[in-house]
């Protein structure tokens, strides 16, 4: 291992301590204290209230970062795997300070309604293609249709609650690289803020099984032609690095934006 390696691997272990208490708070459910700003949010939609949806955001981003920690500890670095974990830890701290970043109930509350309306969203897709499959004549079938219809009612009355709001119109649906955009600029520095909007962009790459992201980790290259080049990429544990950090530093801004809004 080289000097560098191991300076980034070290930077990653400082994490470690943070990770390990946002896992054990994970375990349990946590609620705001009454007299909170969030206890007060709660009115908007009490069926998954805007701590909840932080709540479990944060969750998401802790348990992906600490799956690139195991993976990191068992001595192996994925030059595309590793990179696609820390995109789904990068959606779930974006989301989690895009509703708790706002001072304004009102900005908490739209934001957090935004979230709920694509959860709905998603669980009815997931609904509505087992459906045409479902034997009507099983014992729990009508009660698993009625709750697809459930689904349906909640989602059209969080919808209906929607509002303008800093940053949002009032028929604005949730939108992933916007969410990073408006993150990227409460939490860092200008410049550092670009990097994660650009950092987004090589993730979704990694997500989607594409390979044009890997070109500049590539370790070596061999031009075959037509502007093309057959080359090989291997983990880059300095790169790996950085971009657990910047995720890490935006996860912990919403554990302590969850629990400052949870103090009564």
């Amino acid at each position: 291992m080289t000097e560098d390696e191991q300076d980034a691997l070290a930077s990653i272990r400082l994490a470690y301590e943070d990770l390990d208490r946002w896992r054990a708070r994970s375990r349990g459910v946590e609620r705001p204290e009454p007299g909170s700003e969030l206890a007060g949010d709660e009115a908007v939609w009490p069926y998954l209230d805007p701590a909840e949806v932080a709540r479990q955001s944060l969750v998401s981003a802790t348990q992906h970062l600490n799956l690139a920690r195991a993976a990191i500890e068992a001595g192996e670095v994925f030059p595309t795997a590793h990179f696609s974990v820390l995109r789904g830890a990068l959606v779930g701290s974006s989301m989690a300070v895009w509703v708790l970043g706002p001072d304004s109930a009102v900005d908490r509350q739209q934001r957090a309604l935004r979230v709920v309306e694509e959860f709905y969203k998603r669980a009815l897709q997931y609904h509505d293609d087992i459906r045409p499959h479902v034997d009507v004549s099983h014992p729990d079938a009508a009660q698993w249709l009625d709750a697809g219809e459930h689904m349906r009612r909640r989602r059209a009355e969080a919808r209906a609650r929607w509002s303008a709001a800093d940053g949002l119109k009032e028929g604005q649906a949730l939108e992933m690289t916007s969410i990073v955009r408006v993150v990227s600029e409460f939490v860092f520095a200008p410049q550092e803020a670009l990097n994660v909007r650009l950092l987004w962009r090589q993730l979704s790459g990694d997500a989607h099984a594409l390979t044009w992201q890997l070109v500049g980790r590539s370790s070596h290259a061999q031009h075959v032609g037509g502007g093309m080049a057959e080359f090989a990429a291997g983990g880059d544990l300095v790169e790996l690095a950085d971009v657990f950090g910047k995720v890490f530093s935006l996860t912990k801004r919403g554990w302590s934006l969850f629990d400052r809004r949870c103090e009564g």
